[in-house]
């Protein structure tokens, strides 16, 4: 029907556009005439000539022998003046909607009986006839149902056919699909059921390529928390950090002892060194709750605008100190979220500062807040350092793994980017972290 109606909407257009040029050129001769006469001068023969013929138009399944499309025009005020059937001709139709929206100059269609009140109704779709942008009238075009619902039934027969073949072919295809997925989960299932009784049994053969991958990496983890490897992976990483600073402040201290005139900057180091432990403990300490709290209080209404806003003060002093500047673009001021605002002010401080500390003197740090086209937020963090060394890329949100600072060499507790991590999933967010085109590195969350 919509088809139809669409077509029908091409035809009154161009039987609208022949009356404006002929009652055009009636104006040249008759300035009194009125569209009626282009009406009669111009349909009344046409549709005299198509209704005396008779064809054969074989159209799909269906034979098609007359033309059964009509035609009526009214005036300005509308009132038809022309009707292809004779018995319209002096109605008002300025009530109905497919005239009544026309001369108001909308789109006017309606779907209505005929003179048959039991019959099956038309289809009426209509076009402004218009001289200097007045309306001068309006033309409709309309279309018994009955020349379509034949169409419509065959349709309905033949898709209820090949929904039928095609439940069938589903039907077909789910058995195969359910045999070939559930055969290597029975195996699966099997295995971690044997090392659950603490036998020693291979890894099963499993042609499916998702639920090996799935296999290997549960026969992994397995392996790990057996062996207690997580834990002393943890400890030994983490002795390791603190082994450096602590031997710096060991030193400090037995220097003082015997180098007097250094006492001050010795004192400092011990002190900085001594800092350094503590936020790397306390970093650890913030970490390893997110891991064990999975359902932390996500019910804050969040202005990202604003945190925004509130935390670009704090690090103006060491911007300005390495002669970088921060600029923020805003796509809107009112994008709000639900979460939790002291793990999200924390998370973008992290950002801002891994931004700062790899911007050269001279370059440019941009905050971004933008909306995409799914209706999700996004955070962007981007700054024109380096950029990320290859080597480096999948190791960024490992514990521990930090990458030396260009101005000082040294490395940060290499926890800030796991943390933001955490909170992005604790958040059903999205952490995207990588080299910019050109120079530079891009780091955002998504929120969805």
């Amino acid at each position: 029907m919509e088809t139809v109606e669409e077509s029908l909407n091409d035809t009154a257009h161009l039987f609208s556009a022949a009356l404006e040029e002929d009652y055009k050129s009636l104006l040249i001769h008759s300035p009194k005439a009125k569209i009626s006469d282009s009406a009669n001068r111009i349909l009344s023969p046409l549709f005299l000539n198509a209704k005396g013929r008779k064809f054969t138009a074989k159209i799909y399944s269906l034979t098609k022998t007359n033309v059964d499309l009509q035609i009526y025009v009214t005036d300005e005020k509308g009132i038809v003046v022309f009707d292809s059937e004779g018995y319209r001709k002096g109605l008002d139709y300025s009530k109905y909607n497919d005239v009544f929206l026309t001369l108001q100059n909308k789109y006017g269609v309606r779907s209505s009986k005929l003179l048959d009140p039991n019959g099956e109704g038309a289809l009426f779709v209509a076009a402004p006839i218009q001289m200097e942008k007045e309306i001068l009238g309006v033309i409709t075009i309309v279309k018994p149902k009955s020349s379509v619902v034949p169409f419509i039934e065959t349709a309905r027969k033949k898709f209820w056919q090949i929904s039928l073949v095609v439940a069938v072919l589903i039907a077909v295809l789910f058995v195969i699909l359910a045999y070939l997925l559930f055969s290597p989960i029975r195996k699966l299932s099997g295995y971690v059921s044997a090392l659950r009784s603490g036998k020693k049994v291979n890894f099963p053969k499993i042609n499916l390529k998702e639920i090996r991958e799935l296999g290997i990496e549960m026969d992994e983890l397995v392996r790990s928390l057996e062996g207690k490897e997580y834990i002393e992976n943890y400890v030994q990483t983490l002795t390791h950090e603190i082994k450096s600073p602590l031997s710096s402040i060991l030193a400090s201290a037995e220097l003082l002892e015997t180098n007097k005139e250094k006492r001050e900057s010795l004192i400092l180091n011990i002190h900085s060194e001594g800092k350094r432990i503590q936020n790397l403990i306390e970093r650890l300490l913030d970490l390893s709750s997110l891991e064990a709290n999975k359902e932390i209080n996500t019910d804050e209404n969040i202005n990202l605008y604003q945190l925004v806003e509130e935390l670009i003060p704090s690090f103006l002093p060491e911007a300005e100190r390495k002669s970088v500047s921060i600029r923020t673009h805003f796509e809107t001021e009112t994008i709000t979220i639900r979460g939790n605002r002291f793990l999200l002010s924390l998370s973008v401080q992290n950002l801002i500062q891994n931004a700062l500390d790899f911007s050269p003197p001279g370059s440019q740090i941009q905050i971004r807040l933008k909306k995409e086209k799914e209706g999700d937020f996004t955070l962007e963090v981007l700054d024109e350092g380096m950029g990320i060394p290859d080597y480096a890329l999948s190791k960024i949100y490992d514990r521990f793994y930090s990458l030396p600072r260009p101005d000082s060499g040294k490395k940060s507790s290499g926890l800030g980017l796991a943390f933001v991590k955490q909170v992005a999933l604790l958040h059903n967010s999205k952490l995207s972290i990588g080299n910019r085109e050109g120079k530079g590195v891009s780091a955002s969350i998504r929120f969805s």
